[in-house]
């Protein structure tokens, strides 16, 4: 009953209209038929109109028990794509995304950019994927019919063709094509995290918000921190199917300017992070196992090197990447990496 009466809090609070048991339920005569429309149009058009309409949406992302409100503007000004992402709940934090400038803004902290193409996030992978990648390590299949927000939904599973990863169910509303809700589900379909479109309002052009955002003067932008070249070879003797190494360097961290290697692990739709560090203060952290929603991230210590992995994967994937991680002189040569 607790949870009931926090999401008709947030319902309010995202100004969603009270729909009342009594009233008559009128099928809407725009759904389209399961036979009709396949796997590909259906991404086709959510990657169309999350990146050409003008749009707001209202959502909630679900994980491990908590709710967090977050609501996302979309406008296109002219030749420019214009995006601001705000957390309703908590100490502010803020996001625009101007084309490939993202700015955060969060209380208390100078505001900030960088040069990136997509704010973080589920709904933004999706609508950047390209289309040759999702399927060469997914099988997508069109799933029925369904109701999210008020409004008729084609259902969409996204369905590893690795064991190791996790799978989604996509509700994509039929009208615009934009994603209405995401779950991301586990081997057995149990429920990891959810995002879950509460409010939906198009715009027939840019609003004067949008307008605005578009003129404002952004953050200097903060390039990354300069990359020298690792300490020691990588070794990932196991990996997820279809996941490639797409960055690695050392660098030092922000916060702690403590040096590590890095290699990030990617096949499009989920990411993994892998660092290998020498700090003695971070011992602690041997044999670490964290979950928190679809994020796991598991901590060894071998030969003296802290090697974590964090990433969107099953924490029983985390560990093997992990424990399959082996660092060796420069000068020998890596072995072949082995999949699932």
């Amino acid at each position: 009953m607790r949870n009931l009466a926090v999401v008709g809090m947030l319902l309010l609070g995202l100004g969603a209209q009270p729909v009342f048991a009594n009233q008559q339920v009128v099928e809407p005569t725009h759904q389209l038929s399961v036979s009709k429309v396949s796997p590909r149009q259906l991404i086709e058009k959510l990657q169309n109109a999350f990146h050409r309409l003008d749009y707001e949406l209202s959502y909630i992302r679900v994980r491990q028990g908590s709710i967090e409100p977050i609501r996302l503007f979309h406008g296109v000004v002219g030749k420019h794509e214009v995006v601001h992402r705000i957390f309703l709940n908590g100490p502010v934090r803020e996001a625009v995304r101007r084309d490939q400038t993202v700015a955060y803004y969060e209380f208390g902290k100078s505001p900030f950019a960088i040069h990136a193409k997509r704010l973080p996030g589920m709904l933004a992978t999706l609508a950047d994927i390209p289309l040759d990648v999702l399927s060469a390590n997914y099988d997508l299949l069109v799933s029925g019919r369904g109701r999210v927000a008020g409004r008729p939904a084609q259902i969409m599973r996204i369905i590893p063709k690795h064991e190791s990863l996790y799978g989604l169910y996509v509700w994509q509303d039929i009208s615009t094509g934009l994603p209405l809700r995401v779950d991301i589900v586990d081997r057995q379909g149990n429920l990891v995290e959810q995002l879950m479109v509460i409010g939906l309002s198009e715009f027939k052009k840019p609003t004067l918000w949008m307008n605005k955002l578009a003129a404002l003067k952004l953050p200097v932008v903060i390039e990354p921190p300069k990359s020298q070249q690792m300490s020691a070879d990588w070794q990932v003797r196991w990996k997820p199917g279809g996941m490639k190494v797409v960055a690695e360097n050392q660098h030092k961290l922000p916060i702690t300017d403590q040096s590590v290697d890095y290699l990030k692990l990617s096949d499009g739709l989920f990411d993994v992070s892998i660092y290998a560090s020498s700090s003695k203060a971070s011992q602690s952290l041997q044999g670490e196992l964290v979950r928190q929603g679809a994020i796991s991230l598991h901590s060894i210590i071998r030969h003296g090197v802290v090697i974590t992995v964090v990433g969107e994967v099953p924490p029983q994937t985390a560990t093997l990447i992990a424990e399959s991680v082996k660092l060796v002189p420069v000068e020998n040569k890596p072995e072949e990496t082995i999949h699932d």
